[in-house]
C-alpha cells in the first residue's frame, strides 16, 4: 500500500430507514395518545428500536483509514481515532453462509470495533485491502448472525 485512504460511511439507505422507522413511531404514539390502547404503544416499540439502530451510523459517523504503514484508524466524526497496525489488531472474522467475509472485528488500544466494508464507500477496495490480513494471520472465524 503506497497511500492513505479513508474510507466514508454509505449513510443514504441508513438516513431513508431512520425517517422511515420515525415517521412510524410517530403514527403508533398518534394512535396510542388519540385512541387511549396501550397495544399502539407495545407495537411502537418495534419501530423505536429501528430509530435506535439507524441513528448510531448517523450520529457517530465511523470513518475508516488504511494507513501506509498498514495501519488501521478507526474514527468518529469528532476526535483523533483509534489506530493500530491491521495485522495486531484484527482478531475476528464474521462469515456468510457461502463463507464470504462479512466483517471484520478489530482490538484497538483496548477497544472493540466492527468494520463491515458493505456499508462504506468503496466497500469493494476495503474488502480487497483487509483480505490478505485475515488469510496470512491464524483468525477466529464466526458464522454472521444474517447474511
Amino acid at each position: 500500500m503506497t497511500e492513505t485512504i479513508k474510507f466514508r460511511p454509505l449513510l443514504s439507505t441508513a438516513i431513508k430507514l431512520f425517517i422511515f422507522h420515525a415517521c412510524l413511531l410517530a403514527v403508533f404514539i398518534y394512535f396510542w395518545h388519540t385512541l387511549q390502547n396501550w397495544i399502539y404503544l407495545a407495537i411502537g416499540f418495534f419501530p423505536l428500536v429501528g430509530v435506535i439502530a439507524y441513528a448510531k451510523p448517523i450520529i457517530f459517523l465511523q470513518q475508516v483509514i488504511i494507513g501506509k504503514g498498514k495501519t488501521i484508524t478507526i474514527q468518529y466524526w469528532v476526535g483523533k481515532g483509534h489506530t493500530e497496525k491491521i495485522s495486531k489488531a484484527l482478531y475476528e472474522v464474521l462469515l456468510t453462509k457461502d463463507n464470504e467475509i462479512r466483517s471484520y472485528r478489530f482490538n484497538i488500544q483496548d477497544r472493540l470495533f466492527q468494520v463491515s466494508p458493505c456499508v462504506y464507500i468503496d466497500g469493494e477496495l476495503l474488502a480487497e485491502t483487509l483480505k490478505p490480513f485475515a488469510k496470512n494471520k491464524r483468525i477466529n472465524t464466526k458464522p454472521a448472525v444474517i447474511g
